[in-house]
Order: structure tokens, then C-alpha cells, then sequence
């Protein structure tokens, strides 16, 4: 008698572990993969900027910016380039990855593309101007684009898949199937896996021109002399977008004193945005949103990386135009 009940006590209790063993899988999804255009980046990229349109174009909140924003002006030329090979990115493009690669001279600029591309018919358009060339035995298009003038190359890697270089020299084969991303990377990227948009950039303030993505400031060098690298996720839940932004500094103290920067430059931002003629100098939009990310964005340190979180609504976008910007915009034909 008292075995069966031992037998009976185990099996129970194996079964309830094993029971939530299960629910416990069940509820934690697995980490996300990393999108496949990563390992045919080169390494050495100092920006990468990957969006995942298949996503955000199923998402209520693309959804809801889409509803409430103006309807775009339709470009003559690109009109015409749907029309000659049907393919229209806002239809037809699911994930595109675009690098910036150092060069002595230039920086040049590779873009990947997973998409419904006809191949013949994109090609056809694509030699009325340009030509047909052969490098490391992949066939390249070179096409003219401008103003101002420049060349545009481009190959098709597999059905399904484009590559696109501003710059004759950059290598569009191929890299070996067996190639893996190097550990550093590879964990920065984890750290943003899932989002439908991610940004990778590689900091260095020492340089005389240091920018981000174009905008140049003392300030801004000042505060990112100790980060080597800043990410961006977003990724789309329901009719909000969570935005993580990162910063990897140099070393914990670093990061430390970053945090404590950046609590003071949301201070002095706050008493900017308080102050009606420095808010005048932003549009009502970027003012919304800027108060938001104030109010809503939370900091977290983690060792040598510094964070700031915060979810978006389309519904921030759709702030209304300042009398005088109404005044002074042509009136619209009723």
C-alpha cells in the first residue's frame, strides 16, 4: 500500500513539473533570430538601418499614421517606373537593409531588399539608360539618377532579393553561407532583435566633422564623447510603437555620468519647451512629441550601456498646424 502511494505522490509531482515545464515554455516566447540581410552586411559598417515593412505594414499603428496623415505627392517618375515593372515598395517590399561603409575618400552606401522584384521586367526598364556589366561573375545594372548626377548599381542575389550600391567599387557577391556575424555585433543586435525597425551607429566624437545622421552640434559631441555605439528598436504593439534607444559607453562610469547628463539636458528641455518662443521656433508635431518623450521616457543604466524607453502613438503625429502656419500655406481649392 505504501509503495502505491509513493507510486502515485512521484507521478503526480513528475507530472505537475512537467506541466509547467510546458506552460512555462508555452508563455516565454523563444529570443528573437536575427533578420538574414545581417550577415550579408560587411562588418566594418559604421550605420545600419534595417526595417522590416512586412511588420509595420500589417500594424494598426502604421495603420493610424497612415489615416491621419496628408496624402504624399506622387513623383512623375516613379509613377512611371511602377508602370513599367509593377513594383511599388509601399506594396511589394518586406525588408530592406541599408549600410554605410567607411572609405578613405567617400562613404558609400549598400542597400538589400527582400521584395515581389519581376526580374524581367525591372531589367528591360532598367537598360533603357543604363547598361549591363559582369563583375566576379554576378551580372550588375548600372543606372543613371539625378540631379544631382550619379550612378546606381544593383544585381539580383536570388529570386526574391536585391542588392543596390551608390558606388561602382563596393563588392556585390555574395558572402559565403558559412560566414557569421562577429560576437560583439552579434550581441548589440541581439539586444534589438524583433523590432520592425532597427538602427545601429558607430560613434566617434574625436572626428572634426562628427554628426548623427547629419545633425552637428558642440553639444551633442560633448555628451556622446564616451559612447562608441548608439541602437534604436521600435517595433509596433497594437496602435503604439515601444522605441528603445541605447547608448554603449566606454566603461560604467561613463555610463553613469551619461545618465546624470541626460536627466539634466531633460530638465533644461522641459523649461525650453515651457518658454513660448523657443516652442515656436519647433512645429506643433515635433513639440508633441519631443514634451512626450520628456514626460514618458524612462532611463536605465546596464553596466556600460545607458537606456531610454518610451512607446509612441500615431495619435502624437496628428497635431494640428499653428494659425500662422495656416495663414501663411496657400488655400486649398474647395
Amino acid at each position: 500500500m505504501k509503495r502505491r502511494i509513493s507510486f502515485v505522490l512521484v507521478s503526480l509531482l513528475s507530472a505537475g513539473a512537467l506541466f509547467i515545464i510546458h506552460f512555462n515554455e508555452r508563455r516565454t516566447p523563444p529570443p528573437a533570430a536575427l533578420p538574414e540581410l545581417f550577415l550579408l552586411a560587411p562588418f566594418d559598417a559604421d550605420s545600419l538601418l534595417y526595417i522590416d515593412l512586412a511588420a509595420l505594414r500589417g500594424s494598426p499603428f502604421l495603420a493610424q499614421l497612415i489615416s491621419i496623415a496628408p496624402p504624399p505627392s506622387e513623383d512623375p517618375d516613379y509613377r512611371e517606373f511602377v508602370m513599367a515593372t509593377g513594383f511599388d515598395y509601399s506594396r511589394d517590399l518586406d525588408h530592406a537593409l541599408i549600410v554605410i561603409c567607411p572609405s578613405p575618400s567617400s562613404a558609400s552606401t549598400l542597400a538589400f531588399a527582400d521584395g515581389r522584384f519581376n526580374r524581367e521586367k525591372i531589367s528591360a526598364y532598367s537598360l533603357r539608360s543604363g547598361k549591363l556589366k559582369e563583375r566576379n561573375g554576378i551580372e550588375v545594372y548600372e543606372v543613371s539618377s539625378g540631379p544631382p548626377p550619379r550612378t546606381i548599381s544593383f544585381a539580383f542575389l536570388a529570386p526574391g532579393r536585391i542588392v543596390l550600391s551608390n558606388s561602382p567599387a563596393v563588392n556585390l557577391t555574395v558572402p559565403h553561407p558559412a560566414q557569421v556575424l562577429p560576437p560583439d555585433l552579434r550581441e548589440r543586435l541581439l539586444r534589438v532583435a524583433g523590432s520592425a525597425l532597427i538602427v545601429l551607429l558607430r560613434v566617434d566624437a574625436s572626428q572634426e566633422n562628427f554628426s548623427v545622421f547629419g545633425f552637428r552640434s558642440p553639444d551633442l559631441k560633448r555628451a556622446l564623447r564616451d559612447v562608441r555605439w548608439l541602437s534604436l528598436g521600435a517595433r509596433p504593439s497594437g496602435d503604439q510603437l515601444k522605441v528603445a534607444l541605447e547608448a554603449e559607453c566606454v566603461s560604467a562610469d561613463a555610463a553613469r555620468n551619461l545618465t546624470r547628463a541626460a536627466e539634466t539636458l531633460r530638465l533644461l528641455a522641459r523649461l525650453l519647451l515651457a518658454d513660448a518662443r523657443a516652442r515656436r521656433r519647433l512645429s506643433p508635431q515635433a513639440a508633441a512629441l519631443a514634451e512626450w518623450i520628456l514626460r514618458n521616457g524612462e532611463f536605465t543604466q546596464m553596466d556600460q550601456r545607458v537606456q531610454l524607453r518610451f512607446d509612441l502613438s500615431a495619435n502624437l503625429f496628428a497635431i494640428p498646424a499653428s494659425p500662422e502656419a495656416e495663414r501663411s500655406s496657400p488655400a486649398r481649392p474647395r
